[in-house]
């Protein structure tokens, strides 16, 4: 998981770009799915890094 939440970050721009240009990605919004998934995502790193 986190090499995935590394790629999504470190890409975030290309990626979101890249869903905003495809139809069927626009249409099952699948940005802001995205989007949102990185956003919880950044809410535990930040937890984790809270509680240690």
């Amino acid at each position: 998981m986190t090499e995935i939440y590394k790629y999504a970050k470190r890409y975030r721009n290309q990626v979101t770009n890249a869903l905003e240009c495809n139809p069927t990605a626009r249409r099952t919004q699948l940005q802001h799915k995205f989007e949102q998934v990185v956003a919880l995502v950044e809410d535990n790193i930040y937890e984790c890094c809270s509680e240690a």
